[in-house]
């Protein structure tokens, strides 16, 4: 009998143990799949007319465990012309799907079938960073609601793209691509070109012309506008699918995370990205290329969150147009700007709080000053003769008539300096084995101060931006360490930068040994993690604090 009770507390007990560990182990295999989230679930694209194109990103997440894959053969209907289907795979980063519609030139069209209603031949472009899928369709004017089936291993789901069908209206209409063009620098006695595209988005025939621009009676020419405009474009990297800081800009745009670029302007990607932007001035306004994920944008001003939740609204009237904030003081500031996930394109940034000069009669020259079109594309050459102006900003209109309405191009330009460049002064402070290398004691008094750095004068001279023969020399600090780190790489080479905050630019330094310049020597300490920089390699105090030679940092004066 004892037996029996004993077997019998055996198998209740082993139940009560054995169920619950093999429903963990059911639940823990649930958990462990991969999940998929799609945002946002439907995009609009507004109204497209022949010729034309709308476009719209969608982010995939795995919100799972494991390996997701996933695709999609396009919409249902839809004939494919390119590729078979969108397939891939994500694990724990995120994805994105663009998908682009486009109503091809009014003379590919089936303008009526026997009903005499207007079709048009539609296509749909789906891609993502691998591969695309071309589908096309045939569908009369009017709203459409295409579903797109996405098929995974986490999930079957289903988004929708709006898009609305329009004839090119009749009458002609003027389209200037730029409207804001930057010139970037440019020495007395040289010249720089730019190039604007001028199309027609009416079926009339457009009849265009350059007018010229004439000083209003009362103006002050030293005072025309107030605002310098710097653009993003990169053509170095137009059609490459990734972005890149241009040269020019390196010592004022600084990015973090994943970016795409756009006709070479930056896109967010999949994560977090962010843009940081140095600039002295009063005030910053934001130009963006697209505008319909602004709900993922952050923008921090000196570091501090600013509310532009009331001016978003105001993107699409001003044609992408954000400002920023103005009435600030007239210093050096960094405008951040975060996105997670975001498709934004971002085109540049206006500073105010610069006086521009408007550029005198006969400087700037558009070829050619007229013409006529309808569907074709007019590419005009925009160029300036810099001539002996004084170095400063300048900027103009350049002012269209047409019959299909008139249209209007800012034109922004800086003239350097040709004089012989002057070397900078790169001073000296410690503070332990933190060595703080500045240019500009004054800029960094604060810190000098509250950190009680201790001056020990000029330790080399570094070469003004533009010199040929040198890049920028840039400054890091890790707050962590307490140390600082120098190098003319914005990668930092070698060195990882993990925990470093960049601090720009001290100046220009020589990578090769030119004339009259001189090794600077770079030390580092093992047990302190820090970093000492001379141009004398027999630092003997150096070495008794424990540095060790670490090679030869550039060429310095």
């Amino acid at each position: 009998m004892l037996a029996i009770k004993k077997y019998f507390i055996f198998i209740v007990v082993a139940t009560l143990i054995i169920f619950p560990i093999s429903a963990t182990a059911s639940d823990i295999e649930e958990l462990l799949q991969p999940v998929l989230l799609i945002t946002p679930r439907e995009v609009n694209l507004g109204t497209i007319v022949p010729g034309q194109a709308g476009a719209e990103s969608f982010t995939l997440k795995n919100m799972g465990s494991g390996v997701l894959e996933w695709s999609t053969s396009g919409p249902q209907g839809w004939m494919v012309q390119e590729g078979t289907k969108l397939a891939t795979a994500i694990e724990k980063r995120a994805d994105y799907l663009r998908i682009e519609v486009r109503l091809l030139s009014a003379e590919s069209q089936q303008n009526e079938n026997s009903s005499g209603v207007a079709f048009y031949f539609v296509e749909m472009m789906l891609e993502n960073e691998t591969d695309k899928l071309i589908c096309a369709k045939r569908l009369p004017e009017g709203t459409h609601k295409e579903a797109i089936k996405i098929t995974s291993t986490g999930g079957h789901r289903t988004i929708f793209v709006t898009f609305s069908i329009a004839s090119t209206q009749e009458a002609a209409l003027i389209n200037l691509n730029p409207v804001r063009l930057d010139m970037g620098s440019v020495s007395p006695g040289k010249t720089v070109s730019k190039k604007i595209m001028l199309t027609n988005k009416g079926k009339e025939l457009l009849n265009w012309s350059v007018a010229a621009q004439k000083p209003k009676r009362n103006e002050s020419p030293a005072d025309f506008k107030n605002g310098r405009y710097v653009s993003f474009i990169n053509d170095d990297v137009r059609s490459s699918g990734v972005y890149a800081v241009p040269p020019h800009l390196k010592d004022m745009m600084e990015l973090t995370g994943k970016w795409v670029e756009n006709e070479g302007y930056p896109s967010g990607a999949e994560g977090e990205s962010l843009i940081k932007f140095r600039f002295q001035g009063t005030g910053v306004c934001l130009y963006l290329v697209t505008y319909s994920d602004e709900s993922n944008l952050n923008i921090y001003l000196d570091e501090r969150l600013i509310d532009t939740r009331n001016r978003i609204t105001e993107l699409k009237e001003k044609k992408g147009e954000l400002l920023v904030a103005e009435g600030l003081a007239d210093g050096p500031h960094l405008l951040t700007i975060s996105g997670k996930d975001s498709r934004l394109v971002f085109e540049g940034v206006k500073i105010l709080g610069k006086s521009m000069t408007r550029v005198p009669a006969g400087r700037i020259s558009v070829v050619p000053t007229s013409g006529t079109t309808t569907t074709q594309t007019n590419y005009l050459r925009v160029t300036f003769n810099a001539g002996q102006l004084s170095p400063g900003y300048y900027t103009d209109d350049i002012k269209f008539t047409a019959n299909g309405g008139d249209g209007m191009v800012e034109v922004f330009v800086e003239v350097i300096s040709d004089a012989v460049l002057k070397d900078i002064d790169i001073f000296r402070y410690s503070r332990g084995s933190d060595y703080l290398f500045t240019a500009n004691p004054q800029a960094d008094a604060e810190k000098l101060r509250q950190n009680s750095y201790v001056k020990e004068g000029i330790a080399f001279r570094l070469f003004a931006p533009g010199t040929p023969g040198t890049t920028s020399f840039y400054r890091w600090y890790n707050p962590q360490k307490q140390g600082h780190f120098y190098h003319h790489d914005q990668t930092g080479s070698s060195k990882k930068l993990q925990g470093y905050i960049f601090e720009g630019s001290l100046g220009n330094i020589a990578t090769s040994k030119m004339t009259n310049t001189r090794e600077l020597y770079r030390w580092y300490n093992p047990a302190a993690g820090g970093y000492f920089y001379s141009t004398d390699s027999r630092t003997s105090n150096i070495r008794k604090k424990g540095y060790r030679f670490d090679g030869i940092a550039g060429y310095v004066k």
